[in-house]
């Protein structure tokens, strides 16, 4: 027998079909970047157009990434899981307006505050890593998906692990990598939307199943 749902519980869970979406955005920014780095990459002298706008879909992307852990409760219901997943999206949106004029202007000159929110591009990439251990030791994404985030998150250091590299060998991984790990990540979310929905943050006067019941609908 099903149990009815609290409002509360409406509220808070997120509906397969947004997961869904969610997902596609996942991995048609990992994509759309990795493809930038293998077929038009930046370089030390001059930022490629097409990877800044690349990358500004990347980061759409993990956007929907967040919302979807956030919406899933995927790093944990306790004040630390929340936190953590809290200061990554603020962390993202203060890089991400480091990216927005450039979008414009791949070779604008970083001064003033462009200075200080550069800073937030490697710390929102490293924050990555700390939420993606987060949802893998809270355990409410099924497997194998909910060890996608930490494999994508390890951007850094496989590309720290390739700076001696050649640029055009360095740029080839990294381009993979992304496509790869954030393309599979974004699948498997839409894969498991249906279960990922039913993992909504359990909050006081919510309705819980019974012992052996089935999960809520």
């Amino acid at each position: 027998m099903r149990r009815p749902r609290t409002r509360i519980q409406e509220r808070e869970e997120m509906k397969p079909s947004i997961i869904r979406v969610c997902g596609s955005v996942v991995a048609a920014g990992g994509i759309t970047w990795g493809a930038a780095f293998l077929f038009s990459p930046s370089s030390p002298e001059r930022n490629s157009q097409i990877e800044i706008w690349a990358s500004a879909v990347f980061q759409l992307g993990l956007l929907a990434l967040l919302a979807t852990m956030w919406a899933t409760a995927a790093t944990g219901t306790g004040r630390w899981g929340r936190g953590i997943l809290a200061a990554e999206a603020v962390a993202l949106v203060l890089a991400g307006m480091w990216t927005a004029p450039y979008v414009f202007d791949a070779d604008r000159p970083s001064t003033g505050i462009l200075v200080v929110l550069d800073a937030f591009w490697p710390l929102s990439m490293a924050g990555l890593i700390a939420v993606g251990f987060l949802v893998m030791r809270a355990r409410r994404w099924p497997t194998p998906t909910r060890y996608l985030p930490l494999a994508a998150s390890l951007l850094i250091p496989v590309d720290i692990a390739v700076s001696w590299a050649p640029a055009g060998l360095r740029s080839a991984v990294t381009g993979l990598y992304l496509a790869l790990a954030y393309g599979l990540l974004g699948l498997m979310m839409i894969r498991d939307s249906a279960s990922l929905s039913r993992r909504a943050p359990n909050r006081p006067g919510d309705v819980q199943p019974a012992p052996g019941a089935p999960p809520l609908a």
